[in-house]
């Protein structure tokens, strides 16, 4: 029988939990406010007189000169930040400052002293700033610096390198017996969950903690579980001796019932730790865990609390348009909530640890992470390189350690993708060392924490197979593309199985695939590369239905969330990397919904057209392509009250052909559960023209092009081009620019982004261009810009140092008239600067309006075309 506690004994343990649970010892409080900051190198750690702004945490100074300045390039280099703070110091305190993120090369001083240097730009860091303070007023300051460096990944990457202090800095207070606060940037303590079983789960804490007072100490360790409503659900205590040293302690629980962690019941307990010395208790710290056990299967997937789970879900980059990379904590959660939304239950976090607040949310919310390190595109063959990426990882596993979302700790993307840019001479030397590497992290992450698995993201590249680096994480990622930038679709399909019939003991994610689009571009008949929301649509379906239809595919995060900042990028919208289920503003784009009519298990029926609502018709009978998204079995579209059709669905879809009048009409789609209701405004440009028939004309065609663009400054579409028929208008002669095999060049066009791809496509050797129009008076606009650059000219051959100036002159006459005479659009204007001319022309005698092109040397060329009636 056992014996009862007494009530003595009871009181006693009520009043050590509740002096552990209230009494708030360590102290962390935010630095962000007031820095004075100063773009520029300076030779001492002094606030400068001249060109200071005073900013707030986050902050990066390339919020604007990425996308808002019109320019190529952006500033990498140095920044320095200067705060002062008044510390009344006290002998029983350690004072630390951490930082969350400063991108990449971060020295912080102290009252003009060096305290340390940090290396990464992705990762917490911690200084002990005791000995540099001060009675009264502090002087911090931080030199941060973006610029590339040799040994600090990453080298290169499809992404922007924001420059700053772009995540929350802290002061931090405690005592002088601490809970370690130097240990890569982490808590100090890590909570695992070695067994679980139905009644009992064993819960393992192990940390370190520090002496940093004069003398040997005995301390007390509490630990103590707390469920969700804040009740004690498991306690453990230990005495330990320290001296003046750090050292490690290890501490296990039995926690009852456990509650099981997943996406659709994130239950979360809190881990509370409290450290005592001589009664008083002197440091204090917690974490969030969960309790969930996973595992990967070859053949049948992913398995979340022994039930199957397939991982669908979207890549995260950390930017958002006007702000860079400094976010307020609200948006990074918000983006994960649009994961959510959207059914995803995974994310990859690309390509580098994130803000804390995102692995907050995504525990709450039950979503499973693949995290990594910024190892991007290549290495450099160097030991000071190497050592800096094994700090990276333990940096990125420590801090993150705890956060029962993460499955999946990845420390390489792409990583052969530079080896086509590399000298043969040292091709091999590159390869050697990457595997080198890559087997030293291996190693590292297994050691760091055995409970996870470690991952690696390739891309469709026969080395990775040669090589033998495919064979060493224990999933492999990768990063496909078929039917964008090679192959078709079906493709896509085709190689997974090939690669599951070769490696049948492989472990497969699809840890991107997707492709990019411009809500502004439409297409009833899209191609390969031409950034229609239409094309952006098809291949998400194809690639949606493989991946489900392959058991052996453990999970797939489509590319991107977001549309992100790529400073580098020349696509339709220039800087950036266009792939995103949304615009860099959050907003949805319409393969937002197949996810949602894929994932979702509510009813859920949505019109997938949400990014065309502003058309334009040639001809009033032509039928329009109405797309619904669904997971219900049939779908009744109405158009203005009038049913159209009632038809099944079929891999969450099903596209309806309508008649839109000019002016609103109003679309729903409805099923028996469930509706949604689009409003399409719509014009009406003729397609044909009858002579003596006055008719108001207003025709902008997008010439060379497959598809239409919507000018949303000016609410005009520019229609997709087409050929010339009689009492119509069109294109003579010619055919559509191609590079390779994608439509148009994605060169970067020096106009403004409004018409940015209208210049990108265009119409090579073309004859003429015919409007039949009634005679009267009509304003003429013909657009032109030279696609090619100078270097591709000459590797092309199309022009030789003995033929200089422009690879193409031609003429333009507007009916026989000359307007543009020996138009060599290189020397006149320079590549890719575009010419916009307009001029007046009357038409007489009913033959219309005919635009010539004759060429004088080289091929003809024009991008677009419009002609509006002044009568």
């Amino acid at each position: 029988m056992k014996s009862c506690p007494s009530r003595f004994s009871l009181l006693f343990v009520f009043l050590t939990v509740f002096a552990v649970s209230f009494a708030q010892v360590r102290k962390k409080t935010s630095i962000n406010a007031h820095w004075v900051f100063y773009k520029g190198s300076l030779e001492t750690p002094k606030i400068p007189e001249v060109n200071t702004a005073v900013v707030n945490l986050p902050h990066t100074w390339n919020a604007r000169d990425v996308l808002a300045d019109g320019k190529r390039g952006y500033y990498r280099g140095d920044g320095w930040y200067f705060k002062e703070i008044r510390i009344t110091p006290n002998n029983e305190k350690k004072y630390f400052l951490n930082f969350e993120g400063a991108n990449q090369l971060a020295v912080l001083y102290v009252n003009g002293r060096e305290v340390g240097t940090h290396k990464g730009g992705y990762s917490a860091f911690t200084f002990e700033v005791t000995g540099f303070l001060k009675q009264g007023q502090n002087t911090l300051a931080v030199k941060v610096n973006n610029a590339h460096h040799p040994d600090i990944p990453p080298l290169s990457a499809d992404f922007t390198f924001f420059g700053g202090i772009y995540r929350d800095a802290f002061l931090i207070e405690t005592g002088n017996v601490h809970i370690n606060l130097l240990d890569y940037g982490s808590k100090g303590f890590f909570v695992s969950t070695p067994t679980i079983g139905n009644e009992t789960a064993t819960v393992k804490i192990k940390g370190s903690l520090t002496n940093q007072a004069s003398a040997s100490h005995t301390v007390a360790l509490l630990a103590e579980i707390r469920d969700r409503t804040g009740e004690v659900v498991a306690r453990q205590r230990t005495r330990l001796r320290l001296k003046e040293e750090t050292i490690p302690f290890e501490l296990s629980l039995q926690l009852q019932d456990p509650r099981l962690w997943s996406p659709d019941t994130p239950y979360l307990y809190t881990m509370e730790l409290a450290l005592e010395k001589n009664g008083t208790i002197v440091d204090e710290a917690w974490s969030n865990f969960g309790v969930r056990t996973f595992r990967f299967d070859a053949d049948s997937g992913f398995f979340l609390n022994g039930k199957p789970l397939k991982l669908i879900g979207a890549n995260r980059h950390q930017d958002y348009q006007g702000l860079g990379n400094a976010l307020a904590d609200d948006i990074h959660r918000n983006d994960l909530r649009l994961i959510k939304e959207m059914g995803g239950n995974f994310v990859r976090l690309a390509h580098y640890p994130q803000d804390p607040a995102v692995l907050e949310e995504a525990d709450r919310l039950g979503l499973l992470v693949w995290e990594e390190t910024p190892l991007v595109n290549e290495v450099t063959v160097s030991e000071a390189h190497d050592d800096t990426s094994e700090i990276m990882l333990r940096e990125m596993i420590r801090q993150h350690y705890n956060h029962p979302s993460i499955i999946l700790w990845g420390y390489m993307n792409e990583i052969y993708w530079a080896h086509r840019f590399l000298d043969e001479a040292v091709v091999n030397r590159h390869t050697e060392a990457t595997l080198r590497l890559s087997k030293r992290l291996e190693a590292i992450a297994r050691e760091e924490d055995p409970t996870r698995y470690t991952a690696m993201a390739l891309h469709n590249y026969p080395l990775y197979e040669t090589s033998g680096i495919a064979e060493i994480p224990q999933v492999v990622g990768w990063n496909l593309y078929h039917g964008w930038y090679y192959d078709t679709f079906e493709d896509f399909g085709k190689f997974l199985d090939a690669q599951h019939k070769k490696y049948p003991n492989r472990i497969h994610v699809i840890s991107e695939f997707g492709a990019g689009s411009d809500p502004r571009l439409h297409s009833e008949n899209p191609e390969r590369f031409d950034f229609t929301m239409e094309g952006h649509k098809a291949l998400l379906e194809s690639y949606l239905e493989q991946i489900m239809a392959r058991p052996f595919v453990a999970g797939a995060t489509v590319w991107n969330l977001i549309d992100f900042s790529s400073e580098r990028r020349v696509d339709t919208k220039p800087h950036l990397n266009q792939k995103g289920l949304l615009t860099a503003d959050r907003r949805p784009k319409d393969p937002f919904f197949r996810f949602q009519a894929n994932l979702l298990d509510r009813p859920f029926v949505k019109i997938a057209e949400t990014n065309h609502t502003h058309r334009t018709t040639v001809g009033d009978s032509t039928k329009n392509t109405i797309d619904v998204y669904s997971n219900q079995e049939k779908i009744s579209l109405f158009l203005n009250d009038v049913k159209v059709a009632t038809q099944k669905v079929n891999a969450y879809k099903t596209s309806f052909k309508v008649v839109l009048k000019t002016g609103n009409n109003v679309v729903e789609a409805r099923s028996e559960n469930t509706a949604d209701r689009l409003e399409i405004q719509n014009k009406i440009v003729p397609k044909t023209f009858k002579k003596n028939e006055p008719v108001a004309v207003a025709v902008a065609v997008n010439v060379g092009s497959n598809h239409s663009f919507y000018d949303m400054t000016g609410d005009m579409t520019w229609v997709a081009d087409k050929p010339y028929e009689d009492q119509s208008w069109g294109h003579v002669g010619g055919k559509p620019l191609y590079v390779g095999k994608k439509i148009g060049t994605k060169e970067d066009i020096q106009t403004i982004e409004a018409f940015t791809p209208l210049y990108q496509t265009m119409r090579e050797d073309i004859a003429a261009y015919r409007f039949d129009v009634p005679d009267g008076w009509y304003e003429v606009a013909l657009l032109f810009v030279e696609p090619y650059p100078k270097s591709r000219r000459f590797v092309e051959g199309i022009e030789s140092p003995e033929h200089p100036g422009g690879i193409r002159v031609f003429d333009v006459f507007i009916n026989e008239e000359p307007l543009l005479q020996d138009l060599d659009l290189i020397q006149a204007y320079g590549y890719n600067y575009p010419l916009r001319k307009k001029t007046i022309v009357k038409a007489v005698g009913d033959k219309g309006v005919l635009v010539s092109l004759n060429a004088v040397k080289g091929k003809t060329v024009l991008s677009a075309i419009a002609i509006r009636s002044l009568h």
